[in-house]
């Protein structure tokens, strides 16, 4: 898959080569480096290693030059007229990052479901258009490293499954068809540029889940207010309550649920001041990050853990619960 190129390619060209080398020769020079700062490594070995022109590998080391990663020794291999480089801290740092993102199964598999829909997109014009393309297409590779013909599988087939593309025909890899071909759903992810397939489709799966409805009937929640006589107050409350309600919405049903909950003093203003944080203190449109609304909501949920069993209660757990598993991706 490192098939020649012209001498001097054009600038998509050069591109395309950027992307697909620049990653494998910074990781080469680094490699041969071990890591060390300062260095002296000839690039002659990379041009050979990987079948591209000497003019091209020049480029290359241009490339990372300009960024920062790298810098050119005066003079050139003494036979070759291969750039002799160093590597920079940044460098270093650099494919240290690469070399856990390559490995990065998850990062792998997001790659290729992205790659794929884009590849098919752009070579709609081919009929039939056969997935064994996308292996000799740059769209194949993942930091200058290519996709297996397993990994490119489990894309196809997890695709297929969300109703993103079709795979039919001969078989490609086991029981995942030849034959691809975008859905409108899958048209519309593109043309969205959309980058996280997978974030996209829980997204759309949380849109189609049914709406579930919560309704207290009057006089099921109970006050019980002290005096010169004990009695019970039955509040009329009639409430409606949608899954997964959004952080403002869920704290203001706590505040005011909570004063039937019959929680001790102290316990009562704790989990309001808490219900108050979530809100954002009030304030709008300043609701807290995703990491301190899912503390709140735990300790919110550890108050309620420890109030009477009542419907009001139930019903606020339930809630916090939903939240929760929606801001968790459930």
């Amino acid at each position: 898959m490192s098939d020649p190129i012209p001498a001097l390619p054009g600038h998509d060209v050069l591109d395309a080569y950027v992307d697909r080398y620049g990653p494998r020769l910074l990781l080469w020079v680094w490699d041969r480096a071990e890591g060390g700062l300062h260095r002296h490594v000839s690039c002659a070995g990379f041009g050979s290693l990987q079948s591209i022109p000497m003019s091209v590998v020049r480029r290359l080391v241009d490339h990372l030059r300009a960024e920062e990663l790298i810098e050119t020794v005066d003079g050139q291999g003494p036979t070759t007229g291969a750039p002799v480089v160093t590597l920079l801290a940044a460098g270093a740092e650099r494919a240290r990052r690469l070399q856990a993102l390559r490995a990065n199964a998850a990062e792998r598999t997001r790659h290729a479901a992205r790659a794929v829909l884009h590849w098919i997109h752009a070579n709609t014009h081919r009929q039939p258009l056969r997935i064994s393309g996308f292996l000799d297409s740059p769209d194949v590779f993942f930091l200058g490293d290519s996709l297996s013909r397993s990994e490119v599988a489990r894309a196809l087939t997890y695709l297929a499954d969300e109703e993103l593309i079709t795979c039919e025909g001969p078989p490609f890899h086991h029981d995942v068809g030849s034959h691809v071909a975008l859905t409108s759903q899958g048209v519309a992810v593109v043309l969205a540029g959309v980058t996280d397939v997978g974030a996209y489709v829980a997204q759309q799966r949380e849109y189609r889940r049914p709406t579930q409805h919560t309704h207290i009937e009057a006089g099921t929640i109970e006050n019980i207010t002290q005096g010169d006589s004990d009695h019970s107050v039955h509040t009329s409350t009639s409430i409606e309550m949608h899954t997964a309600l959004p952080p403002a919405d869920l704290a203001r049903l706590i505040t005011e649920l909570a004063p039937a909950l019959d929680l001790d003093p102290e316990s009562l203003a704790a989990l309001l001041r808490s219900a108050n944080s979530l809100a954002g203190g009030g304030v709008p449109d300043d609701e807290p990050p995703p990491d301190r609304q899912r503390g709140l909501m735990e300790r919110i949920r550890g108050f309620l853990a420890s109030a009477p069993d009542t419907v009001g209660r139930q019903l606020l757990m339930d809630a916090v619960g939903q939240a929760l598993a929606r801001m968790l991706g459930g």
